[in-house]
């Protein structure tokens, strides 16, 4: 039986916070990872899926409690609308993670020797390790990488290989200087 303080506008904000949880797993089944044979793959790392599920998992077990089971305290009513607080803030987490990492399968970023090819607002683009020009942090906290040309990646840190694709630049830019004789 539902507690009395589950009233119509309430129980709307945690259907909504949940409906939105679902449109990105929805979102999530549409958009397949990204599969590219012989290509090193930018992917969603463990960190990307935990906060997904892990605080959708949080948001429904507080939804369970705030609906059936309450408090008996002597502060219940305060408990409860901080519980309905956590619903809504665990809820929008696990939303956005789920559509952060449907974008980041989105965007398909790969490299394979010295190419870098990935999907930037519904076209291919490319770039060669050896016109890249420099690293620099987003107010977001992405890695931006800037080419010669003025093309600037977004570069997620803590997706899965994107460390070995920063490191495969840094390789690359070093062996084209030593064999380009810039350097010295």
């Amino acid at each position: 039986m539902l507690q009395d303080y589950v009233t119509p506008l309430p129980l709307l904000l945690v259907a909504a916070t949940h409906a939105a949880c679902l449109v990105a797993t929805v979102t999530l089944l549409i958009v397949p990872p990204a599969r590219f044979p012989d290509w090193q793959v930018v992917r969603p790392a463990a960190m990307h899926w935990t906060a997904y599920i892990g605080s959708w998992a949080l948001s429904l077990l507080i939804t369970w409690v705030w609906l059936f089971v309450g408090s008996g305290r002597y502060d219940a009513k305060t408990q409860m609308n901080i519980a309905l607080g956590l619903i809504v803030a665990f809820g929008a987490a696990a939303a956005w993670s789920g559509i952060y990492i449907a974008l980041l399968r989105e965007t398909a970023l790969r490299w394979r020797d010295t190419e870098i090819r990935w999907q930037a607002k519904q076209k291919e683009v490319f770039q060669e390790m050896t016109s890249f020009e420099e690293f620099s942090r987003g107010w977001d906290g992405a890695v931006h990488i800037r080419f010669r040309d003025g093309t600037i990646l977004k570069l997620d840190q803590y997706a899965r290989n994107s460390v070995r694709l920063i490191e495969a630049i840094s390789q690359s830019v070093v062996e084209e200087t030593f064999t380009d004789g810039t350097f010295g």
